[in-house]
């Protein structure tokens, strides 16, 4: 498995964290957080970025803006026909292209309308895929959880199926998000390896730890980003599953966690992708009684233990 190992932004150091960029791949750089609209502050992002790409050789996936975002001006919804949508989505797709990130992650929208709602959510994707593919970039959609009783789309992997194919561009693929998943499958019923059957669409993932529970984050539970083993989430079975998919790119997203916490997450995920690297090596075995021109091998492959 050739993944990258990454983290969100507020983690590294030069975003606020206590991360060092050199300790990881990959960043995912929260444009969902800072007014990118503003020229300054898209200049700085841009400097940043610039320095860990040529000091480190980092490199970056993006998060962009979706409708939970706290700042109105970058606030989307692909729920709504608002040319707003695409004017920001612009703005993502061409700083990804000035950073060389090759995955924007994007959020569905509220379900406010039924099937009205869903259908916007299909033609927004369609309209901006477009716009990916000239820039050779690819959106992910990441599945979501209902915070108030069915007021989201994406949340069962059966919907985001259904949005993939009516899109039906090779330039939109699956950020699947484990403590999304979590909690969701506990409240209807479902089983967290059923997000899995997404499969060959799964190019990233957001890897943290919850309780399950759908209450709210002053009540310790709800959609907690904790660091791996300190929920409920049983990763054993997660990284046994990641094998089902295409992943490219495993990403820790934390919102509250120490250094030390931070590392032994990062050394957990990077313990299976090494382990998995060797699960099918060949082993090479050569017959020195032939000669080099008709030389037989015979191939034998290692099946190690799921981690």
């Amino acid at each position: 498995m050739n993944t990258k190992i990454g983290i969100n932004s507020p983690q590294i150091k030069e975003f606020g964290g206590e991360i060092d960029a050199r300790e990881v791949e990959i960043i995912e750089l929260g444009l969902d957080r800072v007014d990118f609209l503003d020229k300054q502050i898209e200049e700085e992002l841009l400097l940043k970025t610039a320095y860990l790409a040529s000091s480190f050789g980092t490199e970056f996936t993006i998060h962009a803006p979706h409708i939970d975002s706290k700042i109105e001006g970058i606030k989307i919804d692909f729920s709504s026909n608002s040319e707003k949508n695409v004017t920001v989505m612009k703005r993502v797709i061409k700083i990804a292209a000035e950073i060389g990130a090759g995955y924007i992650i994007v959020h569905p929208g509220n379900q406010n309308g039924g099937k009205k709602c869903l259908n916007l959510n299909i033609l927004n994707l369609i309209r901006l895929c477009a716009l990916a593919e000239e820039y050779d970039i690819t959106l992910l959609l990441e599945n979501l959880f209902d915070r108030d009783g069915g007021n989201k789309i994406g949340v069962f992997p059966g919907e985001i199926f259904h949005i993939i194919e009516m899109v039906g561009s090779e330039h939109l693929k699956v950020n699947l998000d484990i403590g999304h998943a979590f909690i969701a499958s506990n409240a209807y019923g479902l089983s967290l390896e059923d997000y899995f059957e997404l499969g060959e669409y799964i190019y990233q993932m957001h890897l943290h730890d919850n309780f399950g529970i759908l209450e709210s984050e002053a009540a310790m539970f709800g959609d907690r980003h904790l660091p791996l083993g300190l929920g409920k989430i049983n990763f054993r079975e997660v990284f046994k599953n990641i094998r089902k998919t295409d992943v490219r790119n495993l990403v820790l997203e934390l919102k509250n966690s120490t250094r030390e916490e931070t590392l032994k997450s990062l050394a957990h995920i990077r313990k299976f992708t090494e382990e998995d690297s060797q699960r099918l090596m060949p082993v090479i075995t050569f017959y020195p009684e032939q000669t080099a021109a008709c030389a037989h091998k015979e191939v034998q492959y290692i099946d190690m233990q799921s981690p």
